[in-house]
């Protein structure tokens, strides 16, 4: 994975594995949001199944939006929003048991101070993780939903970034 040159405010990383059935949810959803039309203040980028890689791409970020799949042991397709740090840390799939996760990516970047000012997670609830490149009939059927929640986050994130930094009411 090459670092960023140019580093725009927000970055939005799909994780997951797209061979693995529901665990590439995340990848899907990123696929569908590259699609759409971006606000030039955000970056898209499949993380695949990395963890402490993602580190230089979080450095310096106002805000990332990670798309995931997460066992939160609801109804497949159950989409879920919440800050990582209140994450427990088996409810994200690992690749590997080696593997630096996720939330162990975070923790590190935000020890050294790099990390982004504000993270979410969109989790989707998988119904089963084999190997495939297909996913469940539960999740395409909620992957346009999953994208049109992000939409929403990055268009809510870009009109506070320009409040901040482009008059907002404390300039």
């Amino acid at each position: 994975m090459k670092r960023p040159e140019g580093r725009k405010p927000i970055l939005v990383v799909g994780i997951g594995n797209s061979i693995q059935m529901d665990d590439g949810v995340g990848i899907h959803v990123l696929r569908e949001l590259e699609k759409c039309p971006m606000p030039p203040e955000v970056d898209l980028l499949d993380g695949g199944t990395t963890g402490i890689e993602l580190l230089p791409w979080l450095e310096g970020r106002e805000k990332v939006i990670f798309i995931d799949a997460v066992d939160g042991e609801q109804s497949p397709g159950t989409v879920f929003r919440f800050a990582p740090e209140t994450v427990e840390y088996e409810m994200i799939p690992k690749a590997s048991v080696h593997e630096i996760g996720l939330v162990d990516a975070l923790q590190m970047a935000a020890l050294v101070g790099r990390g982004p000012r504000e993270t979410v997670l969109f989790g989707v609830q998988p119904k089963r993780i084999d190997w495939s490149e297909s996913v469940t009939e539960e999740i395409r059927a909620v992957i346009p939903r999953v994208a049109s929640l992000v939409l929403d986050e990055i268009n809510e994130s870009v009109h506070v970034y320009h409040m901040n930094h482009h008059g907002g009411i404390d300039e």
